[in-house]
C-alpha cells in the first residue's frame, strides 16, 4: 500500500477534517487539489473528502473506506476464538455473476444459468475458469446494476455473455484475476462513462470497452449527464490525459477530448435505464 493511499485511508476512516502538513499530504494536495492549507495544516471539506475517495478508487483501484484483507470468518476461526473479529463481510468474498442468452457458468462441475432478476454468488475456487475462457465475459463496474442485467442492451456479438461484478472489497482480487486470464477478444468492460470509469477500464490493458453508441453527440446538458460528478474526478481526468499522451492514439484523444470538453459523467444505471445502445472500442487500439 502506498503512503498516499494509507494516509487517505486513515483520514477517511477516522472522520477527520484536517491533517498536519507533511510531504505525503502536500503531494496529495498538489495531485488532487483537495484541501485548503491553513498554516501548518491542511483542512478538508466534505467535498474534498469525497474527492480523495474517488482519487483512491481511480488511481489505486481500492475504496479507502473498506478493508481489502481477505479470509472471512472461517479463516479467522482457525486463529482466534472469536470468528467475528474478521473484517470481511459474510458474502464479500463471493464472486457475483449472471448469464445472458445461452451463456452458462460451470460451478463445481455443473452448468448453471441465471434467470432474469437473479444473480449467482460463487466461491472463486469452485468456478471453472477454463470453461469461462471460452465464452464472452463482461465486467460490470457497479454492483447495483447486476440484478438488472437483462435490461442491458449488450452490443452486437455479446448477447451470450457471462456478466461479472468487478467487486469492491474481498472479491475484487478474484475478479481482477479472472480478467487477467480471460482472452482479450472475449473480455468486455462496461464501466461508467466518466474519467474514472475510462481509466479503470483502460488499466485492464486489453479487451473491448463498452461505450454509449452516441457518445460523440453527448453534451454537458444531456439529461443523463452529471457534470458535478465529472468535476470531482480531476485526478482521473489527468491520468486519462497521461494515458492518451503516452499512447498517441487518435481515437483515445477524440474520446478524452469529448469527455473533458463536455464534462461527461454518465453512470451505468442511466445508460441502462434509458436503454442506450452500446458499441465496443478495442482497448489495445486505444493504448497504441
Amino acid at each position: 500500500m502506498s503512503a498516499e493511499l494509507a494516509a487517505i485511508e486513515r483520514l477517511l476512516r477516522r472522520g477527520r477534517s484536517s491533517v498536519r502538513r507533511n510531504p505525503t499530504w502536500e503531494a496529495i494536495h498538489q495531485e488532487t487539489g483537495a484541501g485548503r492549507i491553513v498554516a501548518g495544516e491542511i483542512h478538508f471539506s466534505a467535498e474534498d473528502r469525497h474527492r480523495l475517495r474517488e482519487y483512491a478508487r481511480s488511481v489505486h483501484g481500492i475504496d479507502p473506506l473498506f478493508d481489502a484483507r481477505d479470509g472471512g470468518r472461517l479463516a479467522m476461526a482457525r486463529y482466534d476464538s472469536s470468528e467475528k473479529l474478521a473484517k470481511d463481510s459474510v458474502f464479500g468474498r463471493l464472486l457475483v455473476m449472471a448469464t445472458a442468452g445461452n451463456a452458462e457458468i460451470r460451478v463445481s462441475g455443473s452448468p448453471v444459468r441465471t434467470p432474469p432478476g437473479a444473480v449467482l454468488s460463487v466461491v472463486p475456487e469452485q468456478l471453472d475458469t477454463n470453461a469461462l475462457k471460452g465464452q464472452p465475459l463482461v465486467v460490470i463496474e457497479n454492483g447495483a446494476l447486476m440484478p438488472h442485467w437483462p435490461e442491458i442492451r449488450l452490443p452486437d456479438g455479446w448477447g451470450d455473455a457471462v456478466l461479472l461484478y468487478r467487486g469492491h472489497r474481498e472479491n475484487q482480487r478474484a475478479a481482477t484475476e479472472l480478467m487477467a486470464v480471460q482472452p482479450s477478444d472475449r473480455l468486455g468492460l462496461f464501466f461508467d462513462f466518466d474519467p474514472a470509469g475510462l481509466v479503470m477500464a483502460l488499466q485492464a490493458g486489453k479487451g473491448w470497452l463498452f461505450v454509449p453508441r452516441d457518445w460523440p453527440q453527448l453534451c454537458r446538458d444531456s439529461g443523463v449527464n452529471q457534470p458535478g460528478v465529472h468535476r470531482q474526478q480531476r485526478a482521473a481526468l489527468q491520468q486519462l490525459q497521461q494515458v492518451q499522451e503516452r499512447s498517441g492514439s487518435g481515437d483515445l484523444a477524440e474520446l478524452r477530448a469529448r469527455v473533458e470538453s463536455e464534462e461527461l459523467a454518465v453512470m451505468q444505471e442511466h445508460i441502462v435505464q434509458r436503454q442506450m445502445a452500446l458499441e465496443v472500442l478495442r482497448v489495445e487500439d486505444l493504448l497504441t
